[in-house]
């Protein structure tokens, strides 16, 4: 009858390995988690403010947003009246996110 197992140089080699693949995974997911971070956080302001909107045209009276110090209104056709329009810039360490709100009342991300 053989051995069975592992010795422990097979061991050592073994989770070596898997230490040197991660060493390489784990900036690469660092860098997606916070790339993740920053498109989340600006699809739910424009989410926001396209509820806001909405809220303006169905309620048909003037509706207000405040983002990251910035306050966004929509008139009750669902156009911002002029000053109502803008941009938030969301940054991070690795990049940041633009939304957009056109003086036509357009929220976009970029």
């Amino acid at each position: 009858m053989g051995k069975r197992g592992f010795t422990l140089i097979e061991l050592a080699v073994v989770f070596g390995l898997i230490g040197l693949c991660l060493s390489f995974t784990f900036p690469a997911l660092v860098i997606y988690r916070e790339r993740t971070y920053l498109d989340a956080t600006a699809t739910q302001l424009a989410t926001d403010l396209r509820k806001t909107q909405i809220e303006a045209v169905c309620v048909g009276e003037e509706q207000s947003l405040t983002a990251e110090g910035r306050q966004f209104v929509f008139s009750k056709t669902g156009n911002p009246p002029p000053g109502g329009s803008g941009t938030v810039v969301i940054s991070g360490r690795r990049g940041s996110r633009s939304v957009i709100v056109s003086s036509a009342g357009r929220v976009r991300i970029e």
